[in-house]
């Protein structure tokens, strides 16, 4: 019963994402149509875009392990790895954060948080301070065939069932 309504869920979040993705591509096929795309915005609507995205996920991910009850940390730390000291999940959730705070970061006085992030994006190799790290991210983290949030799903549905298959073993 618990794993069906899992699947609704991804369900939802696949037709999310679908949504971001759409204009996503388009972005990035008028942005190869001009010379000097940054000077007429498309990067900066493509990170909007993808911030957005990496938002969705990260909420699908924290409605999987609130529902199954799953602490965040224990949740964070399994499924496809990306390096060894970081899980794909982690990379999705640390992207959503930026999109989120980034911008209160001056304000912020727990620079905890902060420096996770910012090492996650030096790990995947797109720090903070360089212009569309999330695009940079989501570049990474996506197949070399897709330009979006296509196989960041089925890394998320991998991570489901691994998340699942935990559950149903600390119950028993």
């Amino acid at each position: 019963m618990k794993y069906n309504l899992l699947i609704c869920d991804l369900n939802l979040i696949k037709n999310l994402i679908q949504t971001i993705d759409q204009p996503l591509t388009q972005i990035i096929q008028e942005s190869m149509q001009v010379n000097d795309a940054d000077s007429f915005g498309y990067f900066d609507r493509a990170e909007h875009i993808t911030g957005l995205g990496f938002t969705a996920c990260q909420t699908y991910i924290t409605s999987v392990y609130g529902y199954l009850k799953i602490e965040k940390r224990t949740a964070l730390s399994i499924g496809p790895t990306y390096s060894e000291s970081l899980m794909k999940v982690q990379i999705i959730n640390h992207a959503a954060n930026y999109w989120k705070y980034n911008s209160e970061w001056t304000f912020d006085k727990n620079k905890r948080q902060r420096k996770y992030v910012e090492d996650a994006f030096e790990t995947v190799g797109f720090p903070v301070s360089t212009d569309y790290p999330l695009s940079g991210i989501l570049t990474e983290m996506a197949s070399p065939d897709s330009v979006g949030f296509e196989a960041i799903i089925e890394m998320l549905e991998i991570w489901r069932d691994e998340l699942c298959g935990l559950e149903t073993s600390t119950v028993f």
